[in-house]
């Protein structure tokens, strides 16, 4: 490092320290999934993520009080290429620096998201020198042989410069953080692939089109990319040169610090018609091609969806074609409304689950009239945030159901094989089948249930009351022994009082702005 880069480490607040074995990475499980560990602990990911051009520490720094109030442990920043290598060869690490210096100062882990060749399947964040290079770093041609704005995956040019770059800021991230660990994971591209286009026509890609598909395209058999994927073979060329081209790049960067890397996806999944490179990128990790993806690019240790849809089904479809062998679900990017807070929480209930990433924050975020008001996800984050490492372990060991309202739903059950337990949303009225839950107008319901013993509980969540039972055929009921209220502090449970009488008598309730019980019962016989 030269006398420049040091000074402006420590101009930044970041001094570079002797380098250790970073200790951020993905664990092999025994059901066949990775886990991320983070400082030899699970860690379950609550993210924010900046807005697009809010990667900068002066802005990272503006953003600190919304950043607290939402209560996300990890603070997902865009890096743009642009930023860091303005003149080719020339690195400028000014901004890294900084947003490490700045997420030092506000105690948050950091995820870098590289917005390299690829920024929502178009070229924005590439430099100045690229973009003007249309010889040396060709575009994506469409069918009308018309240059589009994202750069083609087939270019060895491309690719190596994008590689050179990212290796640069790994090796960076090294040298400045090897230590301390401020990054915990790094994006390599955002939502790769091309819009605009079905794949690339250029004369060379047309080549290689017609041509035999290459033998290390899982599943392929003799033959061109129609012959073996028919209408789909567009998608799938694309996807093979795509996941090529961030395989290398990744691999670059891996070689330079081995950080835990992970590509984002803009799934195939979409309402309408489905048209790759044009309802959705063509050449991304989509689901029917995951398998080859992963394969293509060994680098990347999990693939994850960004996951939009408000509707349970498309949202739920959508999380489980991810949620695969050797890929635990992630989902980097999510919205803020009070459907996503919903399935947030079952996202994050899901055995082996990485974590989640609520996208875009403003200053204003969590406020409202003046006023510090809690925002839906924010409310996910406070309870699980502290809850997490007790309640990983028995989350992934398969002892963790989770209930969410959704239009239609105000009930529903809870199964733990010896005891069940019903979750009823909104009013509790008696009627038909007994009492039941009549909704909340917001459809704010959800609760996440752990069985930590045989006979205790922890029950967390908002906008829910609860009720034990006995399993379906058994005789008696279930005594409630304890009910205490408390919360999480580093993971151990911290009793604040003990409820009864008629705070449990109709049920045990989990008021709107969220509650956490460790419940103790019994069965009766």
């Amino acid at each position: 490092m030269g006398r420049a880069a040091a000074a402006l480490l420590l101009a930044c607040g970041v001094v570079a320290a002797p380098l250790a074995a970073q200790d951020s990475r993905f664990v092999a499980t025994d059901a066949g999934k990775l886990a991320l560990h983070v400082d030899g602990q699970p860690f379950l990911l609550l993210g924010i993520q900046l807005n697009n051009s809010s990667g900068f520490p002066a802005e990272l720094r503006r953003l600190a009080p919304a950043i607290r109030r939402s209560h996300a442990n990890t603070v997902m920043a865009p890096i743009g290429w642009e930023s860091v290598e303005p003149v080719e060869g020339r690195f400028d690490w000014t901004v890294v620096d900084g947003l490490i210096a700045e997420a030092r100062a506000q105690q948050e882990r950091l995820v870098l998201l590289w917005f390299g060749t690829w920024k929502n399947a178009n070229m924005s964040y590439t430099p100045a020198w690229v973009k003007r290079d249309t010889a040396r770093f060709p575009r994506v041609v469409d069918a009308q042989g018309k240059p589009i704005e994202v750069l083609s995956p087939i270019a060895t040019a491309s690719r190596d410069a994008d590689a050179r770059a990212f290796a640069a800021l790994m090796a960076h991230l090294k040298a400045v953080d090897g230590r301390q660990k401020t990054v915990v994971m790094v994006q390599v591209e955002n939502e790769a692939g091309t819009l605009g286009a079905d794949r690339d026509h250029a004369p060379a890609a047309e080549a290689l089109f017609r041509a035999a598909v290459p033998a290390d395209m899982r599943g392929a058999k003799p033959g061109d990319w129609t012959a073996n994927y028919a209408e789909r073979a567009p998608e799938a060329f694309m996807a093979y040169h795509t996941a090529r081209y961030i395989g290398a790049v990744a691999a670059a960067g891996k070689r330079a610090y081995d950080l835990p890397l992970y590509v984002n996806v803009w799934p195939r999944e979409q309402p309408g018609l489905l048209r790759p490179g044009d309802s959705s990128p063509s050449g991304g990790a989509v689901s029917w091609l995951l398998p080859q993806w992963r394969a293509l690019a060994p680098a990347i240790d999990v693939v994850g969806v960004d996951n939009y849809d408000t509707n349970v089904a498309p949202y739920t479809e959508i999380a489980r074609a991810y949620d695969v062998p050797g890929n635990p679900l992630f989902v980097p990017e999510t919205g803020g409304s009070m459907a996503h807070a919903r399935h947030a929480f079952w996202t994050l209930a899901q055995p082996h689950a990485v974590g989640i990433g609520k996208f875009g924050i403003g200053a204003g975020f969590g406020l409202k009239d003046g006023e510090e008001a809690e925002e839906p996800i924010a409310l996910d984050y406070r309870l699980l945030r502290e809850a997490a490492p007790f309640l990983l372990p028995l989350r992934d060991a398969g002892q963790v159901r989770v209930a969410v309202e959704e239009d239609g739903m105000a009930n529903v059950p809870l199964v733990f094989g010896d005891v069940d337990l019903v979750a009823r949303f909104g009013e509790v009225r008696d009627g038909y089948g007994g009492p039941r839950g009549q909704g909340n107008k917001d459809l704010s319901g959800r609760v996440i249930v752990a069985r930590a013993a045989p006979d205790r509980f922890l029950l967390t969540g908002a906008r829910t009351n609860l009720k034990f039972a006995p399993r379906l055929g058994a005789h008696g009921s279930v005594q409630l022994v304890t009910v205490e209220e408390g919360h999480f502090e580093a993971g151990r449970w911290v009793r604040e009082r003990l409820l009864n009488g008629d705070e449990t008598a109709f049920g045990l309730i989990l008021p709107p702005e969220g509650k956490t019980l460790m419940v103790t019962v019994q069965e009766n016989r």
